[in-house]
């Protein structure tokens, strides 16, 4: 079932295609009416790679870029356009290829995929018909992979999943936004913005998730620690990504499911502090926890759930 939030404190973290609009809030509550209008839904996870990279930061990241786009321009940046490729090293290639190697025979795409669906189904009212997966990541290719689809609604998740660049930290970001697929949905919010269906601003509901660990003994030497996440046929970084897979499964079925107005992490919430793709920290309200970290709401609404070892 959905992970159920303790009202222990919050935090904060971004990134992805559906914040590619600065004008427009990370985190939208789904309207209250419409959960009685949606019928069905489809979830598309648009993964555009293939396998695990190396974040390799241009070198105005920590300052400009940081400053300018706090962990949205670090965590994910790169997912909606050619980016992602553009910061990759030729060394940084060289270093993860082993790490590849051992994980040649994993399928993260249908995990997740199983795991939304699973999170997601529990959700009554969104009537969850399928989930399939896209390598569409533009809005223009988003829009015409989704436009057949017979749903009321649409469920679209932005994928990204990365070591930072001395290999320290995985970190999986994911955008979502539930688009209207029908009269009844588009009644209650017409499309702001004519040219893409999936822009920003279209969307009914709209959050970002992260999910941040790293493994004990780390160092700033990314190619031991490369030989660390591939150990036993790649089994830490295998497990890393199962564990971020189905703790953001659960965030995003728990989030959507929230009625207006709910979520908000109390007053007296404890502060903590997660250090980013980037190297540099952010604060945000611990809002519950379990024997493997915790669940942070940053202020501007997105999740996190952050293990242990990298708090």
């Amino acid at each position: 079932m959905p992970f159920q939030f303790r009202q222990v404190g919050a935090l904060a973290l971004t990134g992805s295609l559906l914040a590619a609009c600065s004008t427009v809030p990370p985190h939208i509550a789904l309207p209250d009416p419409a959960r009685d209008k949606i019928v069905s839904t489809e979830v598309v996870n648009s993964i555009k790679q293939h396998e695990i990279y190396v974040y390799v930061p241009p070198s105005t990241a920590g300052a400009s870029g940081g400053a300018a786009f706090g962990f949205l321009g670090a965590v994910v940046g790169a997912v909606i356009d050619s980016s992602v490729n553009e910061v990759r090293s030729e060394k940084a290639e060289t270093a993860v290829k082993s790490l590849r190697d051992a994980m040649v025979d994993y399928n993260f795409d249908d995990k997740l995929s199983a795991d939304l669906k699973d999170q997601l189904s529990q959700v009554g009212f969104l009537g969850v018909d399928k989930v399939r997966v896209t390598r569409e990541s533009t809005l223009d290719g988003i829009d015409k992979d989704i436009a057949g689809s017979t749903d009321g609604a649409i469920l679209l998740a932005v994928t990204d999943y990365k070591l930072d660049n001395d290999a320290n930290r995985l970190t999986m970001a994911v955008g979502v936004g539930l688009y209207a697929n029908n009269d009844a949905l588009r009644a209650l919010h017409p499309s702001k913005e004519k040219k893409n269906r999936t822009a920003p601003p279209n969307a009914l509901y709209r959050n970002t998730f992260v999910f941040v660990t790293r493994l004990d003994g780390l160092t700033g030497d990314r190619d031991k620690n490369i030989a660390a996440w591939s150990a036993d046929h790649g089994a830490p970084a295998r497990a890393a990504l199962e564990m971020g897979s189905k703790r953001i499964a659960a965030l995003i079925a728990t989030d959507i499911a929230l009625k207006e107005g709910e979520g908000k992490p109390p007053a007296d919430a404890p502060v903590a502090k997660v250090v980013g793709i980037a190297g540099f920290p952010l604060e945000g309200s611990v809002i519950g926890s379990d024997a493997d970290g915790k669940i942070v709401r940053f202020t501007d609404g997105t999740l996190a759930y952050v293990t242990t070892p990298a708090l």
